[in-house]
């Protein structure tokens, strides 16, 4: 007999996300006739397409005017800290059950991803982030997050907006605190070199957390980039003391890794990478801390990803902005999730062709059928997302 092909039905994976949303991220609507049905679906148009809502607006059919949609949004959306509490509460509402429950330990990333802003802060000067040169601005977002790997797959389980003078083990403690809420066993933390700084080691000491994290370069000479320069061709450990702007030091141990790079890239030649640690097997060898931090690259997915299916705005609110990026996330966790169960029915092969662009392409279209058709779904999907 043939094995049953397995099918798709995007009303039913847009129905599933939407009905998820509007779940555990209510509105406060008043004086409206915009449902938050409406509402999500105009959202996730925008997203998928990675337009503006305004532009989503003019190429539905039947959809309510971009200006009227946004001035109903601004209204009921709560403020910026209940806001990120939803947010969490729906990204938590896709991890899988085996997850959290504690029975093994994980592997996490914590990242600090800037969305480049160009205009002045809305209320507070705090708002927006300063950094290096890009995209022709050097004023951003911020928005902290805390990824973890399931079987393979990537989950972000928290979200946080950044503000200017947040310090960044406060940024670290948070997110540590989110996981502990979770009740997520950590094996060790992967963090950018962005949050490599005296007190965010002190605070991952404290708890008693293994950690590795890229030394920062800085400066033409000394630090860092005297102990790439350490001798021999061979990788070594030792010791780096971090001096903070509070004038206290932390000394921290290290390891430098020495990689062959072999034609890799078009280069040859010695590559060599200083990276802080703690809590690592005392047998080790010193080649492998640099493959255990390359399992941060295969998390770091989730933002290029995330980026894939991010609305875009040229609005002042941070809250506003903060929905957008957290509606990313959760598209792109619904996606594991869906593709864990393609992957499942149908094996490697169709694993590979069910990707982030193809899903997109789908609920687009069941997105601009629901709007030529204004009726809900009814269609019963052979493929279901869970919603827990």
């Amino acid at each position: 007999m043939n094995k049953p092909r397995p099918i798709i039905h995007p009303p039913a994976i847009l129905n599933a996300f939407v009905q998820l949303v509007r779940r555990y991220l209510p509105l406060d609507l008043r004086g409206t006739r915009l449902t938050p049905e409406d509402i999500f679906t105009v959202l996730g148009y925008a997203s998928l397409n990675r337009t503006t809502i305004e532009s989503s607006c003019r190429c539905l059919e039947q959809a309510p005017s971009g200006n009227r949609l946004r001035e109903v949004l601004r209204a009921a959306l709560p403020p910026r800290p209940v806001l990120q509490r939803h947010l969490n509460t729906l990204l938590r509402r896709q991890l899988p059950q085996a997850l959290l429950k504690g029975r093994r330990s994980y592997t996490v990333a914590m990242d600090l991803t800037q969305i480049p802003y160009h205009g002045r802060p809305l209320e507070s000067a705090d708002e927006v982030m300063r950094s290096g040169m890009r995209a022709g601005t050097t004023h951003f977002h911020g928005y902290a997050t805390l990824s973890v790997v399931h079987n393979r797959r990537r989950y972000v389980v928290a979200l946080r907006f950044v503000q200017l003078h947040d310090p960044m083990h406060a940024i670290v403690g948070k997110l540590l605190d989110r996981a502990k809420a979770l009740n997520l066993r950590l094996r060790r933390a992967l963090l950018d070199k962005g949050f490599c700084a005296s007190q965010v080691f002190a605070l991952l000491d404290r708890r008693h957390l293994a950690y590795i994290v890229p030394l920062a370069v800085r400066g033409r000479s000394g630090g860092v980039r005297a102990l790439l320069r350490g001798p021999g061709r061979t990788s070594y450990r030792t010791t780096y003391t971090l001096n903070s702007s509070s004038g206290q030091a932390y000394t921290v141990q290290a390891v430098v890794v020495c990689r062959y790079n072999k034609g890799r890239y078009r280069r040859r030649g010695v590559a060599r990478f200083a990276y802080a640690v703690a809590g690592l097997p005392a047998r080790l060898p010193l080649r492998q801390v640099f493959e255990l931090y390359r399992q941060r690259f295969g998390i770091e997915t989730s933002y290029r990803q995330m980026n894939q299916v991010r609305a875009r705005t040229a609005s002042r609110d941070p809250t506003l902005r903060l929905l957008l990026v957290g509606l990313a996330f959760v598209l792109v966790n619904l996606y594991v999730a869906l593709r864990l169960r393609w992957a499942a029915a149908t094996g490697p092969r169709g694993r590979r062709w069910f990707s982030l662009v193809r899903l997109a392409a789908l609920l687009i279209r069941a997105i601009e059928a629901y709007f030529a058709a204004h009726v809900p779904w009814s269609h019963p999907g052979a493929l279901q997302p869970s919603l827990s």
